[in-house]
């Protein structure tokens, strides 16, 4: 069995989400600062930390497709469907991804997926409670009873997270999501614990609709 970096690996339990395609126009990324027009917003992430692109995403693609298959949580015409609806929109790793000697690789990931084909998913809450299902199929641990609101500039956004293992070691990820004009925009924290989770996601209070 190929053994895949924990750092990866705990990107593959949603990556059927988050990195369908890559959205490149409309975008930029400079001194730690996202700046996205199409969809409105810029969001600051520690600028010390290393912008991701196409090869690392297409890399998770592949392992992610085998990890969904391994587990059963989604089948493979649902998705195809998420794939082709989710577009992949940042990733940003602590280090970069292969650094020798790093164990445990804290990530940030900015995901938009289209759910205007889905009229019961009116809410960020909405959509986290259709991800938490699927995720709790791969043996993630839901640590809030249900996605808790969460304002900022303006915006509502709705927090949800869990805890997981792999192959002994424990890490914590934590979604904070809403929707706007047909899609779910997510922003995903990837840490070792919640207290570096939580510490990672006061970056959502950087987020500015532009």
């Amino acid at each position: 069995m190929k053994r895949i970096p924990f750092s990866i690996s705990l990107i593959l339990l949603l990556c059927f989400y988050a990195n369908a395609q890559t959205v490149d126009e409309g975008a930029t990324t400079k001194d730690g600062t996202y700046i996205n027009f199409g969809f409105g917003f810029s969001f600051k992430y520690p600028k010390e930390w290393t912008v991701h692109g196409e090869a690392t995403n297409e890399r998770i693609r592949e392992l992610g497709k085998e990890k969904m298959a391994e587990t059963g949580a989604l089948s493979k015409p649902n998705a195809e469907v998420a794939l082709k609806n989710t577009y992949h929109l940042l990733t940003v790793f602590r280090h970069p991804v292969g650094t020798p000697g790093v164990a445990f690789n804290p990530a940030i990931l900015v995901i938009a997926e289209r759910v205007d084909h889905a009229p019961g998913i009116k809410s960020g809450k909405d959509y986290l409670l259709n991800l938490r299902t699927v995720l709790l199929k791969t043996g993630a641990q839901a640590l809030l009873k249900e996605p808790v609101e969460y304002r900022v500039g303006g915006s509502e956004f709705f927090r949800d997270s869990f805890a997981l293992e792999n192959n002994g070691v424990h890490a914590v990820q934590t979604f904070f999501s809403k929707i706007a004009n047909g899609y779910a925009l997510v922003f995903i924290f990837i840490g070792e614990d919640e207290k570096s989770v939580d510490e990672m996601s006061k970056a959502m209070e950087t987020f500015t609709p532009s």
